[in-house]
């Protein structure tokens, strides 16, 4: 099964501006990031929350902890039964530590991002290309310089530069994503069959009143 993601990165000084917009529409998943090795921006991400659920609804948010390489270093900074706790109380999809120097459970964020998308697909306009292709718009969410864009980049380009750029507005990459049928939930195909159906059904709507406005 392909899966299209578009990843999109918002730069973490502007987010309240982006929250007052209409950017959230369409977006299908959120992965909501800290920094393991700074508690601060671990405590910022209940401000999202309210947010997110206003804009775009109960879907699928992963809260990620990155740059886990950094707790050989320094140690535990965020007590790990702290951030399940949170994960509990705003029923959050997982809960995933990432490094991606290290190269640790980047691939299985997105990976995670898109089975998530899927499970909770809706008739959304442009999600369904057909019954074995699909397009997510997906987001990064989270504090300046929690590497929200070194993860994506690590994704779709396989490649990290230790130089830090700051993230002015928004960041977009594009990348497929293929899932083998038999790691899918049992759910997963009667799940498509009902969203297939009801596009469909919504699709014949909308033309229905489009000929009644022409008239």
């Amino acid at each position: 099964m392909k899966i299209t993601l578009s990843l999109w990165d918002i730069g973490g000084q502007e987010r309240f501006n982006f929250f007052k917009t209409d950017f959230f529409k369409g977006i299908a998943a959120v992965g909501l990031v800290f920094d393991l090795s700074r508690p601060d921006t671990f405590e910022n991400i209940d401000e999202y929350f309210d947010d997110i659920r206003e804009r775009s609804g109960n879907i699928p948010i992963i809260l990620v902890g990155n740059k886990s390489d950094l707790i050989k270093t320094i140690g535990e900074t965020i007590p790990r039964d702290i951030v399940i706790q949170k994960v509990n109380r705003n029923n959050l999809i997982d809960y995933i530590e990432t490094s991606v120097l290290n190269n640790i459970n980047v691939d299985k964020l997105f990976e995670t991002l898109a089975l998530s998308a899927l499970l909770d697909l809706r008739p959304r306009l442009g999600e369904i290309v057909d019954s074995n292709n699909f397009r997510f718009k997906v987001l990064l969410a989270g504090d300046a310089s929690v590497g929200k864009s070194s993860l994506i980049k690590k994704f779709v380009e396989k490649d990290f530069s230790m130089n830090y750029k700051l993230t002015i507005g928004l960041d977009l990459l594009v990348k497929d994503v293929k899932l083998a049928d038999e790691d899918l939930p049992e759910e997963t195909f009667e799940i498509i069959k009902d969203a297939i159906s009801a596009g469909k059904k919504r699709i014949k709507e909308i033309r229905k009143l489009e000929k009644i406005s022409k008239c």
